[in-house]
């Protein structure tokens, strides 16, 4: 029988699932389902209100709809440490993954020093302590964080030569602090890849990508 992930979206726009769906292909014996935040969720995820604010939306909506009795495995497409992520490891004992965990442990594999291209302006979720926590420290391999000043729907619906320039001046910028990996910090960005690697040596991990794959192969180790 095929494995069953079912690929959340934790915010309330559509586009965004439109992006992952888009970009996003089944690992062999593995179905994928998406799913997006019910209406009352944010429309995308900022800071530490918004993302309880959608936790806490998905996972009343989770729970009513039974749907962690119906996947094997759960990918929560949002590039911080999310809350949702916690709540439905309490629920279950199916493997749950964030894609900031997932492509912090993907650019481990890859290369020698990783930086982060990120949305906004400013650290309004801190990312630094996130990436610590999964370290349990700091870590040399650890480049930084470059802003793209670029809002997360902004990625997926505004003028996407704008959004390519953007992405493409951050990346820019992460190869001169020395990165040869650089992480997608948006599940917006997913399927941007070519964008960011273009005239740069560098390897550039999707989360949502890692994710699906450390999912499917979790469920068939069954751990």
């Amino acid at each position: 029988m095929d494995a069953r992930i079912l690929v959340i979206n934790p915010n309330s726009s559509a586009s965004v699932t439109k992006g992952l769906e888009e970009s996003l292909i089944a690992p062999p014996k593995t179905v994928l389902t998406f799913y997006t935040a019910p209406p009352d969720a944010p429309p995308s995820i900022d800071d530490a209100t918004t993302g309880t604010l959608s936790a806490v939306s998905c996972f009343r909506d989770i729970q009513d709809k039974d749907l962690i009795g119906q996947y094997d495995g759960f990918l929560v497409s949002c590039f911080s440490d999310h809350p949702l992520v916690a709540l439905l490891r309490e629920a279950t004992s199916k493997p749950v993954l964030g894609i900031l965990e997932a492509s912090l442990a993907h650019s481990l594999l890859v290369g020698k020093r990783f930086g982060i291209l990120s949305t906004g302006s400013g650290f309004r979720y801190d990312r630094h302590d996130e990436v610590r926590k999964f370290f349990g420290g700091a870590s040399a391999k650890f480049a930084g964080i470059v802003m793209t000043g670029l809002g997360v729907v902004e990625i997926r619906e505004a003028d996407q030569d704008y959004v390519a320039k953007r992405l493409k001046e951050g990346s820019k910028e992460l190869v001169a602090l020395g990165c040869d990996v650089i992480i997608l910090g948006c599940a917006a960005m997913a399927g941007k890849e070519e964008i960011v690697m273009s005239g740069e040596r560098v390897r550039v991990v999707d989360g949502n990508k890692a994710g699906i794959e450390l999912l499917g192969a979790l469920i068939r180790l069954g751990t």
